[in-house]
């Protein structure tokens, strides 16, 4: 550690350190819900990123950060290892790039840390041209099927309380397409019981993206056994289990101590207690998903699920109007151009080509000579009778 970094850190214990970092970091997370909207989903992300930061530096004072410690961390990035002992993704390590400029750009404008950062520094975080162009490219996004879900849906058995939950939590996400963030915060007030439409309020503690208010209807889906359970979940939280309006549509499990007081276990049952961080509903459907034999995908996957599944049908523009703002999007391009990647599913691109009648192009006429005759004489009779 040079001289310069020394006195940046001088009289303060490892302890000190660890806290006043950790100050920070609730202080910039803070600033993003305030200013920015950002859901508790997409904060996550980010405190994620400067986990990795911490890791790499073992807990540092983040006045230390300079050119040379971004450079140290970027080679570090590229050679720690994911799932599957693989390295992690150039997408990985782009947005974690991206999530610690943020940071630091916020961090460097602070009183006690102007001094210590350069803002030219925080620049070198960042890939080459070619591994950014890389990260950014739009792969093949990966969504299940409608008979995938299916299964997984019916492979629930409602046993126990959670069972019940369970099913009905993916129904309803299925149903409407709402974020996780938003779907774990709804209290039984937000559903309109007799319209079958959700009021995704933010004054009534519901977590949408950017505090916006959207009303959600459930969608008319062909395989339309979801509604059927989330509705008999939604009546018996009221009429059996006596949840009122700001009781939680989605309660936590209820845990239960072990025997000699050394281990906890579900109960089967819920509490009247919201989840405190969506990522336990993640782990439901990562559950549910495995249980069924069908590979996870994570509950935004179905957002662009539904989309797929109306793009199969012949929609007006207004329809398409309805079912984007029922997703809380401004614009229709959002919906039907972002969530598609601005693009036709592979396999109905292909199909739709194969459809392409070649003769119809380059042929001028498939008429006879006989039908044109006719058609002649009834042009000739439709001029006399005028």
């Amino acid at each position: 550690m040079s001289e310069l970094n020394e006195d940046k850190t001088k009289g303060k214990t490892r302890e000190e350190i660890r806290y006043q970092n950790e100050v920070m970091k609730r202080r910039f997370f803070d600033y993003q819900r305030a200013s920015g909207g950002y859901a508790e989903n997409s904060i996550e992300t980010y405190e994620k990123a400067l986990l990795r930061w911490q890791e790499f530096t073992n807990n540092e004072d983040f006045r230390l950060f300079d050119k040379a410690r971004a450079m140290e961390f970027k080679s570090w990035l590229a050679n720690r290892n994911g799932v599957g002992d693989e390295k992690l993704s150039v997408s990985y390590q782009y947005h974690t790039l991206r999530k610690l400029k943020a940071f630091f750009r916020w961090l460097v404008q602070q009183d006690a840390y102007k001094q210590s950062i350069k803002m030219t520094d925080i620049d070198f975080l960042n890939l080459g041209k070619k591994e950014t162009r890389q990260a950014r490219q739009s792969g093949r996004r990966k969504i299940p099927t409608i008979e995938q879900v299916q299964t997984v849906i019916e492979s629930i058995e409602p046993i126990t309380e959670v069972d019940r939950r369970d099913r009905a939590l993916i129904s309803f996400s299925l149903l409407t397409g709402a974020r996780i963030s938003a779907i774990v915060s709804l209290p039984i007030g937000a559903f309109d019981r007799d319209n079958c439409v959700v009021d995704q309020d933010p004054t009534l503690g519901v977590k949408t993206k950017y505090a916006k208010r959207i009303t959600t209807a459930l969608f008319p889906l062909k395989y339309d056994k979801p509604k059927a359970y989330f509705l008999d979940w939604y009546d018996y939280l009221v009429n059996e289990k006596g949840f009122g309006p700001t009781d939680p549509i989605f309660p936590a499990t209820k845990i239960e101590q072990g025997e000699v007081n050394i281990s906890y276990y579900s109960s089967g049952d819920v509490r009247k207690e919201f989840w405190a961080k969506s990522s336990s509903a993640r782990k439901i459907f990562e559950k549910r998903f495995k249980a069924a034999g069908v590979p996870y995908f994570h509950p935004h996957t179905f957002r662009h699920l539904v989309v797929k599944e109306f793009m199969k049908i012949p929609l007006t523009e207004e329809q398409k109007k309805a079912i984007s703002q029922n997703l809380g999007h401004e614009h229709v391009s959002t919906t039907f151009g972002s969530y598609v990647d601005g693009k036709i599913d592979e396999a109905r691109q292909i199909e739709l080509l194969s459809e392409i009648d070649c003769d119809a192009v380059t042929t001028k006429s498939k008429l006879g000579e006989e039908d044109l005759q006719r058609i002649a004489e009834i042009v000739r009779s439709a001029s006399k009778n005028n």
